[in-house]
C-alpha cells in the first residue's frame, strides 16, 4: 500500500516512474512549469493530462484550445521527459473524469515495468479527502504533493488577460503567442 503523502525519490516504487499531472491547464502557467521542475528528479516521464470534463464543474476554455496551449507549453520547456497525454476524452462519457478513472485507464495503457505517481498541488492536497474514491487512490498509487514555490496561477493569468494587462511572467512564450492569436479569456 502506498502512502498518499510527499515522497522522496528513495521511497518511490521500483521501475520506471511516470508522474501523472492532471489539470485544467486553463491556461498552462509558470506555476505548472515549477511543478514539473520538482518532478524532474523523481520521475522518468511526466505526463500532462488536460481535463476534458472537470470533476468539480469548473468552467474551462474549449478542450482543443487547452490542448494546443499545452503542446506549445511542452515545446517551450525543452524537457524530453514531458509529454501531453490528451486521453480524458476517451474515458469521459457523459460526465466528469475522476482521478481514479484516469489512473485506471493509464494503468492499463502504461509501459510494462512502470508505475504511476499521481501529482497534486497544494489546493488538491488540502481537498484530497473530497476526491472520488480517495481511499482507493491511496491504496493503489503513490502520490506526490508539489510545493507552491512559484505562486503563478491560471486564475491570475486569466484576470490579467481580461483586464488587458501584460502576461509577462505568467506563462511561456508559446502559450503567450497562442493567447495573443486567440480571443480566449477576454471580454467581448
Amino acid at each position: 500500500m502506498h502512502d498518499c503523502h510527499p515522497q522522496p525519490a528513495t521511497q518511490l516504487p521500483q521501475g520506471q516512474t511516470i508522474a501523472v499531472m492532471g489539470s485544467a491547464f486553463n491556461p498552462p502557467t509558470l506555476g505548472h512549469a515549477d511543478v514539473i521542475a520538482q518532478l524532474d528528479a523523481v520521475a522518468d516521464a511526466i505526463w500532462l493530462v488536460p481535463a476534458f470534463a472537470h470533476a468539480w464543474g469548473k468552467a474551462m476554455a474549449p478542450y482543443g484550445d487547452r490542448c494546443a496551449m499545452l503542446d506549445a507549453f511542452v515545446a517551450d520547456l525543452h524537457n524530453p521527459k514531458v509529454s501531453v497525454q490528451a486521453v480524458e476524452q476517451d474515458i469521459a462519457g457523459d460526465g466528469p473524469v475522476y482521478s481514479i478513472d484516469l489512473l485506471d485507464y493509464l494503468e492499463r495503457h502504461k509501459p510494462a515495468n512502470s508505475c504511476l505517481l499521481l501529482v497534486l498541488g497544494p489546493d488538491n492536497q488540502a481537498a484530497f479527502d473530497q476526491f472520488h474514491r480517495a481511499a482507493d487512490i491511496q491504496s493503489r498509487w503513490a502520490c506526490f504533493f508539489a510545493q507552491e514555490r512559484l505562486a503563478v496561477r491560471s486564475t491570475a493569468l486569466r484576470a490579467a488577460l481580461l483586464a488587458g494587462e501584460s502576461i509577462d511572467g505568467f506563462t511561456t512564450p508559446g502559450v503567450a503567442r497562442y493567447l495573443a492569436d486567440h480571443s480566449l479569456y477576454r471580454a467581448g
